[in-house]
């Protein structure tokens, strides 16, 4: 049971509580972005957030992952490092591609019917705010080894609270969209620097033995993240993004604009609550999967706890979505709550799945988790392929949600097996 005596228990209500207010800050100010920003706006800006999001994907080439592995300090500060190095070669990469290609890439995002200057503009913001997210990895990944637990949940906090009120503010100024996306980087940017700020003051001695020699043995040894990892979260990626892509693409920028809205209130426990719970899990996994061959206690002990925290926010989306989304953030994205009741079945298992998911990761079978992401692609472009041809978003959104929640059964199943000892090699 979830005893609050326990350390593994402690550790996830520390974070819980530092990720319960910076969840609070963007929900809870949410109504009054709606009333400056329209849906159109965050149509943009939705668009612009999942191009960022597959950079992000590919920054540190996952080698962030490998951080909390390692039994020796020296070798995850050596990955520590190597991830870093590898984000800012990708993010310059990405850079001189945006240079060149950032009006063909606007045009093919965006339907005939809007104007691709905006997003062509915003584009070259993407290589910085991709950096920003591998930096800030890196280091998280770095204190959640050394169970800093207060540092990532303040580092959330300054997150969501630089980028909501900077949103609001540059909103009520009349910096529309603009004001959407400077929010974010610089909220974004204050995390950083203050992770920067803490990771400097440690003076580990861990970060005095980094060697190229050592980097690159470990990035051998680890080869796997890379090799079947990167392909599967980018798969993933593209897999929860493509409704962005095809929506704004085929059924306009309303459309967009209010599931854009419905998907930020809906992943908002999935991003902060789940990965608070990710955090502790996988520390406190990995130690008993390299001590005792699993770690099927605290497997269980996480499931139920994520089953308690999700069943009655699912419950109430399924009930009341359409009202809710109506009287809190205004009549124009009630669409939002329509389809904030289609996903509430999706969001249970997401919320339950995803952070246990880490045990493909642990037990180093991400050969599993790139065949089950490609699962998930396959199933995405079909739902939306279907509804594109039936011309009704309706159609797309509820076969997405029944195949997608099969799936995170599936990878239910796979998980529980691992963390049990099963399948290994």
């Amino acid at each position: 049971m979830f005893s609050l005596n326990s350390k593994f228990s402690k550790n996830v209500l520390t974070l819980v509580s530092g990720t319960a207010i910076a969840q609070a800050i963007p929900l809870g100010l949410s109504p009054i972005l709606t009333r400056i920003y329209s849906p159109n706006d965050f149509a943009i800006f939705a668009i612009y957030m999942s191009i960022a999001a597959l950079g992000t994907t590919v920054v540190s080439l996952k080698y962030d992952l490998a951080i909390i592995i390692p039994e020796k300090d020296e070798d995850s500060a050596n990955i520590t490092v190597l991830s870093i190095i590898i984000a800012f070669i990708v993010s310059l990469i990405l850079l001189i591609v945006t240079f060149f290609f950032n009006d063909q890439i606007a045009k093919f995002m965006v339907d005939d019917k809007s104007d691709p200057a905006i997003l062509s503009r915003w584009l070259y913001f993407v290589p910085l705010s991709i950096l920003l997210m591998g930096v800030f990895n890196a280091i998280s990944f770095w204190f959640n080894r050394k169970e800093f637990y207060k540092r990532m949940a303040a580092s959330k906090v300054m997150n969501t609270a630089g980028m909501t009120g900077i949103q609001i503010g540059l909103g009520s100024l009349g910096f529309s969209p603009f004001g959407l996306l400077l929010g974010f980087i610089l909220g974004r940017l204050s995390s950083v620097l203050y992770l920067l700020g803490k990771f400097k003051g440690d003076k580990n001695t861990a970060f005095t033995k980094i060697t190229n020699e050592r980097m690159k043995a470990l990035s051998n040894r680890y080869k796997r993240f890379p090799y079947y990892t990167l392909p599967a979260e980018f798969t993933n990626v593209i897999s929860n993004q493509l409704p962005v892509f095809l929506i704004g693409k085929y059924f306009g920028g309303v459309i967009l604009g209010n599931y854009s809205l419905m998907e930020r209130v809906l992943n908002a426990p999935i991003t902060l609550l789940g990965r608070s719970i990710l955090d502790v899990f996988k520390q406190r996994a990995s130690e008993d999967y390299i001590n005792f061959g699993n770690c099927r206690a605290i497997y269980l002990k996480t499931f139920r706890t994520l089953v308690l925290l999700s069943i009655g926010p699912t419950a109430l989306l399924f009930a009341f979505s359409p009202f809710i989304f109506g009287t809190i953030f205004g009549p124009e994205w009630r669409q939002a709550g329509d389809y904030a009741r289609v996903f509430s079945i999706l969001f249970f298992f997401k919320f339950t799945a995803s952070p246990l998911s880490y045990m493909f990761h642990i037990a180093e079978k991400q050969h599993f988790d790139m065949f089950w992401q490609i699962g998930l692609l396959i199933f995405a472009v079909i739902s939306f392929v279907v509804g594109i041809v039936n011309n009704s978003i309706m159609v797309a959104l509820i076969c997405f949600v029944g195949s997608y929640s099969l799936m995170y059964i599936l990878n239910l199943y796979l998980s529980y097996s691992f963390a049990k000892g099963d399948f290994k090699s």
